[in-house]
């Protein structure tokens, strides 16, 4: 059975039916609407009803409904020659109180930037949506990393070491899981960042912080830590990517980590936790 108090990603029209028979106070067509908007969140690309048909295994019409409702509420945008829907500028408003709410953002951006700099990197704040996390806040050294973690870009859990270091704070219960869920819904994902994975996993209570070499593509290496401060249900992550190009991955270890632990001890201590 499905935990209803955790967020669920539902890919078509057979989980939402799982979903549904789980907690018949779902709110099905609600929920419809939603997972047309996530199937930008990875390919944000205009779309045809056809394509969100096809992909969400839901009926042409019923589509073609949803979609002409959110365009009138400005969450989708309707491209007439090319008979296409994207992402409207309703979802970016929608997204801002929640942006400005991130707690003490303001008096750690000073603290990221400084690290930034100096790492010529990119130090990142998220949270994690399911089995994803979310970047909130980035900030980056001009000649930085060479995939820049935007606000609002989404990363698989297993692929970060922001993720990575969630999953080690998890209790047993909550980490196996979770990585199960992973592993069914996400097998590719899952068997090449498993060794990674693992290692982050065996050593983050000695380090301090988790590590990712590579796993998310282009070069890019990170050391991830979770912090203990609450943005409502969800534990805020902080990460710090370099160019694999320019750094080894023994400093990783013996510099960028240890001074991305101490920024996110530091922020706990400002949050009152000690």
């Amino acid at each position: 059975m499905r935990t209803h108090s955790a967020p669920q990603h539902l890919r078509d029209q057979n989980e939402l039916q799982l979903l549904r028979q789980d907690n018949p106070s779902f709110a099905g067509t609600l929920a419809k609407g939603m997972m047309i908007l996530q199937c930008f969140v990875s390919d944000p690309r205009p779309q045809a009803n056809s394509e969100l048909a096809q992909r969400l295994g839901m009926p042409r019409p019923t589509i073609s409904r949803l979609c002409r409702t959110l365009q009138a509420m400005g969450y989708l945008d309707h491209d007439e020659q090319l008979d296409r829907y994207f992402i409207g500028p309703a979802i970016v408003s929608l997204g801002y109180p929640y942006l400005i709410s991130t707690p003490l953002l303001n008096q750690l951006r000073p603290a990221m930037q400084a690290m930034a700099t100096q790492m010529m990197g990119a130090v990142s704040i998220g949270v994690a949506m399911d089995l994803d996390v979310v970047y909130l806040e980035s900030c980056t050294h001009e000649q930085g990393t060479l995939k820049r973690p935007a606000v609002g870009a989404v990363r698989g859990i297993v692929e970060t070491a922001m993720g990575r270091a969630l999953l080690a704070s998890l209790e047993e219960n909550a980490r196996s899981e979770t990585l199960e869920r992973i592993r069914n819904q996400r097998p590719d994902d899952y068997q090449r960042c498993l060794a990674g994975m693992e290692e982050s996993l065996m050593h983050y209570r000695k380090r301090g912080f988790a590590i990712n070499l590579g796993d998310a593509g282009l070069g890019v290496l990170a050391v991830g830590v979770a912090s203990r401060i609450r943005y409502g249900s969800r534990q805020l992550l902080f990460n710090c990517a370099v160019p694999g190009y320019r750094v080894k991955p023994q400093e990783l270890l013996k510099t960028i980590g240890p001074r991305l632990t101490d920024m996110v001890r530091m922020a706990d201590a400002q949050s009152g936790l000690r």
